[in-house]
């Protein structure tokens, strides 16, 4: 983990135990608080943010706990995203994969013939020399 998730959880966690070093007064867990409390700006903590996918996560967690509540529509709604760019990526990696193969034989027919068409020309090479060499002992 890098030195700036690793002090986004330290900061998490002083929230959680209600010890903050930085934020005064009464406070939610959210991303904002987070990112306040770890000594960055508002805003720093992102959804669009992949690197901070379990931060997000612990932060929704702890504000439930703190709070009571279940608001398990805002993480279904993350999750539901997360379950479709996943299904996304499985399909493109199976066309990506089907693709490769279809390249695959494509490129081995294409060798096949490159190597058939040379012999070819060698043969037809080769009977051009003979005829020429024929030719010459005619005259």
């Amino acid at each position: 983990m890098s030195r700036a998730i690793d002090n986004f959880y330290d900061a998490l966690q002083r929230l959680i135990e209600g010890k903050p070093k930085i934020i005064v007064g009464s406070y939610s867990i959210n991303n904002d608080t987070v990112a306040i409390e770890a000594g960055r700006q508002r805003g720093t903590i992102k959804k669009s943010r992949s690197e901070l996918a379990d931060l997000l996560i612990a932060i929704a967690e702890a504000e439930q706990k703190r709070t009571g509540h279940s608001s398990s529509g805002g993480m279904n709604a993350y999750e539901v995203k997360l379950q479709a760019a996943q299904d996304k990526i499985e399909k493109l990696e199976s066309k990506l994969q089907e693709i490769q193969d279809k390249y695959d034989k494509q490129l081995a027919q294409l060798n096949t013939l490159s190597f058939r068409n040379l012999e070819l020309q060698r043969k037809v090479q080769k009977t051009n020399t003979s005829e020429n060499q024929l030719l010459d002992f005619i005259r």
